[in-house]
C-alpha cells in the first residue's frame, strides 16, 4: 500500500480528501455510514462474552471514533467486551488514530503480526484498502487476515464499485489513490472464496451520498437497488470457513 502517501497526509486526510468529494458531499458521512453498519454487525454477533473486533488498514482512526462514540456500543466498551484493534502501515497515521481514538480503547499495530498473537477476531473489517494491495498480493492478505480470526468469524471487504463511473471519476481524482487497482464485487468474492471464507451476503451502496440517504424516500430507493452493481460502492461478508 502507499505507506509514503499515507505518512504525509494522516493529519489532513478528511480536509484533502473533502476537496476530491463533489460540492456538499463530506468525508466524514462516509465514515459516519460504515460505522453505522459496524455497530449493528457486532450487535448482532456479539454475545454475552468478549468480542474482539479489527478494522484492518484503518487509517487515521475515524471509524473508531464513531464506534467509541456509539452509545449501543459502548457499556460493551466500558464493561471490558469489546475489543477494538486496528491495523495500519502508516506510522504517521497511526499517530493520529492515536490521537483521535486513544491509545488505551484500541490496540495499533503497523502489521498483523505486531498484535497480540493470542487475540483471534470475531469480526475484521477493510475498507478502501484492497485497491491499495497490489493483486498478486491480495490472497496472502486475505489468508492472513483469515489466519487470525475465530471459526466461523466474519470479515467484510468494503470496496469502490468499478462500475459506477462516478466512483472511477472521484478514484482518479483522489491524490490517496494513484496505485488504485479497483476491484470488483465478483472479484472480492472470489478472492475470498479461494481463500477459504464462506460467501454469505452482500449490498452495493452510495448510488446517492450518505447524508441524501436520511430522507426516506431517497432511503428506500437506495435499499432497493442495493443487490444491483451501480452504487458507488459495495460491501461483502464472509465468514472463515475453518
Amino acid at each position: 500500500m502507499s505507506q509514503s502517501v499515507f505518512d504525509r497526509v494522516a493529519r489532513d486526510y478528511e480536509k484533502i480528501h473533502n476537496r476530491s468529494l463533489p460540492p456538499g458531499v463530506s468525508s466524514d458521512e462516509f465514515v459516519g455510514q460504515k460505522a453505522g453498519h459496524v455497530i449493528d454487525w457486532i450487535l448482532g454477533a456479539a454475545g454475552g462474552g468478549e468480542f474482539c473486533y479489527l478494522d484492518f488498514g484503518c487509517g487515521n482512526g475515524r471509524l473508531f471514533r464513531h464506534l467509541l462514540d456509539s452509545s449501543p456500543l459502548a457499556p460493551m466498551v466500558a464493561g471490558g467486551r469489546l475489543r477494538l484493534f486496528g491495523v495500519e502501515p502508516s506510522a504517521e497515521s497511526i499517530a493520529e488514530a492515536r490521537r483521535i481514538a486513544g491509545d488505551d480503547r484500541v490496540c495499533f499495530a503497523e502489521r498483523l503480526e505486531g498484535l497480540p498473537k493470542e487475540v483471534r477476531f470475531d469480526f475484521a473489517i477493510s475498507c478502501n484498502v484492497f485497491h491499495h494491495i497490489p493483486p498478486p498480493e491480495r490472497a496472502a492478505t486475505a489468508r492472513a487476515l483469515r489466519a487470525r480470526l475465530k471459526p466461523g468469524a466474519t470479515l467484510v471487504i468494503w470496496e469502490h464499485n468499478p462500475f459506477n463511473p462516478l466512483a472511477r471519476l472521484l478514484v482518479t481524482c483522489c491524490p490517496f489513490d494513484e496505485d488504485a487497482r479497483l476491484l470488483s464485487l465478483s472479484a472480492a468474492r472470489r478472492l475470498l472464496e479461494e481463500n477459504r471464507f464462506r460467501y454469505l451476503r452482500h449490498a452495493y451502496v452510495n448510488l446517492f451520498p450518505p447524508q441524501w440517504q436520511r430522507v426516506g424516500l431517497v432511503s428506500r430507493i437506495e435499499s432497493k437497488i442495493a443487490g444491483l452493481p451501480i452504487g458507488a460502492q459495495y460491501w461483502v461478508m464472509a465468514a472463515n470457513h475453518e
